[in-house]
């Protein structure tokens, strides 16, 4: 690896390092005042005997979260970097010239701006933009001489500097603009969001919104185990029902004031001996609708790794029509989710005029009657499942098509010559091989999977909810947007978990 190496030269200190110190240094403070005056103003606007929490939700959606968190960061790296420079570190000095390089970019767009809004026809504001201006102008000198300064000097400063540490500078180049992109684009609505989320907000009302803390997230995330005690007569012996079943009595009659107080309601049960173990929660729906998703997500994206990866090998042998093989087995995947639903609807009908049934019950006997695959709330999952299969497997089919064929056939041949199997090659050199893509596939599968929204809210409504559906019904039918906004982050947070576990566990940045 190049390492680039500079001494210091003796001498005194050139004037110019000083002042560039002095750049970062005061750029740095400036930083962390105008954070520190943005809390003095909401501070100034309080109100004697204002709550605290009406206090920050003023000051969240005036400066939002992001923006001073920004500041923070940029305040403490650039008096950091003034003091790095003092100190003559080659390494300071090559990213100060690149945060120059962003910087002087900045201002000469802020002063562009300026300077277009200061010929405007209020002469107050066009005044104050005029007087920003010539100060944008100023700072882009000051900027532009440091930069070409330290271009020209970097013989001042000691230190080593590795080929790995002048890309990784390249690299935040190209990656800087895509930052800036998703800041604006994904993360300020999600900051937004999460503002919204500690308030009682309504959604499509004109009320002013009281801040409320954490106390949505507490109730959508609250959940308890209890164990109850059978129901006992005289004897001392649990009673029975008529069908031999322990007798419990109802755990808002025998658990403590609290259960009833946050409104706790039973999800699932199970016995251990003459006890029953109580899982409850506060927002039972939600806790389902987890449920709902987690059993579609694990099914679904199963069945279509296993269904895909078999289309995919018999699309990427050789035979006559491979190509119009290729282009018909898309089509499912091109339909429209809710137009594919709908079509579904009709071939579900729970009588002979259904498709499925007609084809199970007649054609392949193998059920008794007609099944209501979408009123039996025992087939609702598994019949969108077998929709989502459906029109989904194509996808999965198409990403492990494109890493098949980067497979060199060399390897095929000198298994042939070695006399492997077909069975052994497909897990000694296929699965080996195509294990990135995999991976890809099952994170994009996966997340796609745990957000579903359309299949479920189209043919079940209200009847199961996905936890996109019910953030939907929370929001539109019961306009409690503060605690749509709660299960929005909550959704988000399992989401990220879902992506970096999945990363972790199947390695794709190693790859």
């Amino acid at each position: 690896m190049a390492v680039q190496t500079r001494r210091i030269e003796s001498g005194a200190t050139p004037l110019p390092l000083y002042l560039l110190v002095a750049l970062f240094v005061i750029l740095g403070a400036g930083a962390l005042g105008i954070l520190i005056s943005n809390v003095n103003t909401t501070l100034a606007l309080r109100d004697a005997g204002e709550a605290f929490g009406t206090t920050l939700l003023r000051f969240l959606n005036d400066y939002g979260l992001i923006v001073p968190l920004i500041l923070v960061a940029v305040g403490v790296a650039l008096i950091r970097m003034g003091i790095r420079l003092f100190n003559r570190e080659l390494k300071a000095a090559a990213w100060a010239q690149q945060l120059l390089l962003w910087m002087l970019i900045a201002a000469v767009v802020l002063g562009v701006q300026a300077l277009g809004k200061g010929f405007s026809a209020n002469p107050q504001e066009s005044s104050a933009n005029l007087w920003l201006a010539l100060a944008l102008l100023v700072t882009i000198g000051a900027l532009a001489a440091g930069y070409l300064w330290l271009g020209s000097n970097m013989h001042v400063f000691r230190g080593d500097e590795s080929l790995a540490e002048r890309s990784a500078r390249v690299a935040w180049n190209l990656l800087v603009p895509t930052l800036i992109v998703l800041v604006l684009v994904a993360a300020r609505p999600l900051e937004k969001t999460f503002i919204a989320s500690l308030t009682d907000q309504r959604f499509a009302s004109g009320e002013e919104a009281t801040f409320v803390g954490l106390d949505n997230y507490a109730r959508l995330l609250g959940v308890r185990f209890d164990t109850i005690s059978c129901q006992r007569g005289e004897d001392g012996a649990c009673l029975t029902d008529e069908n031999g079943s322990l007798v419990f009595p109802r755990p808002r009659d025998v658990l403590d004031e609290s259960y009833r107080e946050l409104r706790y309601r039973d999800v699932a049960t199970i016995t251990l001996g003459d006890s029953q173990l109580l899982f409850s929660a506060r927002d039972r729906d939600f806790v389902q609708s987890i449920g709902n998703t987690m059993y579609f997500t694990v099914v679904s994206v199963a069945l279509e790794l296993v269904l895909g990866l078999f289309i995919a090998m018999v699309v990427n042998s050789k035979f006559p029509g491979r190509g119009l093989m290729r282009a018909a087995m898309l089509v499912p995947w091109a339909i429209p989710t809710v137009v594919s639903a709908r079509l579904w609807e009709m071939m579900l009908r729970d009588n002979q005029s259904g498709v499925v049934n007609h084809f199970f019950t007649n054609l392949i006997p193998i059920l008794a009657s007609s099944q209501a695959w979408l009123a039996n709330s025992d087939l609702q999952i598994p019949a969108l499942i077998a929709i989502d299969v459906w029109k989904t497997t194509p996808f999965m089919a198409l990403i492990l098509l494109a890493g098949l064929q980067v497979i060199p056939s060399d390897i095929y041949e000198a298994a042939d010559v070695d006399g492997a199997s077909k069975v052994r090659q497909f897990f000694s050199i296929t699965i080996p091989m195509l294990r990135p893509t995999i991976a890809v596939a099952l994170v994009f599968r996966t997340l796609d999977a745990v957000r579903v929204f359309d299949v479920f809210n189209v043919l079940l409504g209200r009847q199961k909810l996905s936890m996109a559906t019910y953030n939907y019904e929370t929001l539109v039918s019961s306009q409690e947007l503060g605690y749509a906004s709660t299960i929005g982050v909550v959704i988000f947070i399992i989401i990220l978990i879902f992506a970096v576990t999945y990363v972790r566990i199947l390695g794709v940045s190693a790859e």
